[in-house]
């Protein structure tokens, strides 16, 4: 009998727990959901600046907004988005530059940077170009004199992506690129996975996980008690 109320007891609780999780989930549920209904920010290009430093070249695109994503490397022949025509810039050797998703136009159709094409007048970028910006898509061609390496940086506060392209005699065999988005650090991506649900879920599933067991447990007893 004693123990019959114990689990009774248990039982009890567990439906008290669910109860008071309930109401707190509903509200994450419903905050998700308008959170989902909001549309995504799509990046602005608001800024193109470049300069030299000791050893490299720097270009500089700043947005407001989030980072877009980005897909950076060399190409045999720039061409501008849409049309296909061929682009061709000052330089022996042209890197391609896309961010997805990025704007270059505010809500009027009026472009967000300009001048749209350039000669910085720098040692190895020899010239810039805006040659695309439609659907979400901003596409840039550099003009660099010949193929040398160069990094990509994500920026912030605000959001920006540079890139460094080797000055002076540096190797013009392949180029280092850079396509997507920076991966976390090694803490990140060390370890055991965390809980990714709500603390309010967490606390649902063990009410629900204790009450089970309580119903369970009871069910034995009352069939292997001595009548």
């Amino acid at each position: 009998m004693r123990v019959r109320s114990m689990l009774a007891a248990a039982a009890m609780a567990a439906v008290a727990l669910v109860l008071a999780a309930a109401p707190a989930l509903a509200a994450d549920s419903s905050s998700t959901a308008q959170s989902n209904d909001q549309a995504p920010t799509i990046p602005l290009l608001v800024a193109v600046r470049s300069a030299h430093h000791p050893g490299y070249d720097r270009i500089t695109f700043e947005f407001r907004g989030p980072r877009p994503g980005h897909r950076i490397g060399y190409v045999s022949q720039l061409v501008r988005d849409g049309s296909g025509e061929p682009v061709d810039l000052a330089g022996g050797a042209a890197i391609n530059v896309v961010f997805k998703p990025a704007d270059a136009h505010d809500s009027n159709g009026h472009s967000t940077v300009s001048p749209l094409r350039y000669k910085p007048g720098l040692p190895s970028l020899r010239e810039v170009a805006l040659i695309g910006d439609f659907e979400g898509v901003v596409t840039y061609g550099l003009g660099v004199d010949h193929r040398v390496p160069f990094k990509v940086l994500e920026l912030s506060n605000p959001s920006r992506i540079a890139i460094d392209i080797t000055t002076g005699s540096s190797s013009g065999g392949t180029g280092s690129g850079s396509s997507g988005t920076s991966s976390g650090s090694d803490a990140d991506r060390g370890g055991a996975l965390p809980f990714t649900g709500t603390q309010t879920t967490r606390l649902l599933l063990e009410g629900a996980g204790l009450l089970a067991v309580g119903l369970l447990v009871l069910t034995l007893a009352r069939k292997t008690r001595t009548p």
